[in-house]
């Protein structure tokens, strides 16, 4: 299967309701690296290889009906999420591996992929309004030589903005093999709500925006596309483009 798809709804259906754990993102991208290894095997061993930058983000699950119970969710009812990738042949795997053998499990929850949906993606101007569908994560390393710490960032610090900058740059380099153009990025946050979600052993910081980016077209189009910030593999930084015209032409993209 040749062809170039970049951003995808994925529904879920279930015959009752599901209980998944609070903090479900690295399950669902369990799921997710296992259907991409069905589809191309040796994607997969590229994609596990440590501190490479895997090209692809996903949202949170959307569900019609979900109650939070102490540590667990229960979800039920139309359920989906939203997967983007700038590298076709990532989405094309994750396709195929779901076509293959559409009864996944997220943990324990057992769905049955009902529809695949090919969203239109959005150009993506040098202004942009974006609300996450999943919250951006940022570091910084602290400490010297002997003692090297990695730090979770929210928006109140300035380190955040530059690292954010930074991090979309190396992207757009490894994606495209040069350097960008144009290298300003401008965000301001309209509105930031702190969270802290668990991957595997280990809760990290994090933040859902609302944000009005405006710069490098081409920089603000590599975090549209692959996700801002860093961690987008294990479910961090996806975005949909929320401002005017672009906002109904995305509310069913993305």
């Amino acid at each position: 299967m040749h062809f170039s798809i970049l951003r995808l709804k994925i529904y879920l259906m279930a015959e009752k309701p599901q209980i998944l754990p609070l903090n479900y993102p690295y399950h669902l991208a369990s799921m997710i690296y296992r259907c991409i290894q069905r589809g191309d095997s040796t994607l997969s061993l590229y994609l596990h290889q440590p501190r490479k930058i895997k090209f692809f983000t996903f949202s949170r699950l959307m569900a019609e009906k979900r109650k939070i119970e102490e540590d667990k969710i229960k979800i039920e009812g139309t359920t989906f999420f939203k997967f983007s990738s700038p590298r076709k042949e990532i989405a094309a795997a994750l396709v195929n591996g779901l076509l293959e053998k559409p009864e996944v499990e997220i943990e324990n929850a057992a769905f049955t992929i009902s529809l695949i949906e090919v969203l239109k993606e959005k150009k993506i101007e040098g202004e942009e309004t974006f609300v996450t569908l999943s919250p951006i994560s940022v570091t910084t390393v602290k400490g010297s030589n002997g003692y090297r710490k990695i730090i979770d960032l929210y928006p109140d610090e300035p380190k955040f903005y530059e690292n954010l900058g930074r991090n979309l740059i190396k992207k757009y380099k490894l994606l495209y093999g040069k350097e960008p153009e144009n290298k300003e990025i401008n965000i301001k946050v309209i509105k930031a709500k702190p969270k802290r979600i668990k991957i595997k052993n280990t809760y990290h910081r994090c933040t859902e925006m609302v944000f009005k980016a405006r710069g490098s077209a081409e920089l603000l189009s590599v975090g549209y596309q692959a996700g801002f910030g860093e961690r987008n593999s294990m479910g961090f930084g996806m975005v949909k483009a929320a401002n005017g015209r672009s906002r109904r032409a995305d509310e069913g993209g993305g």
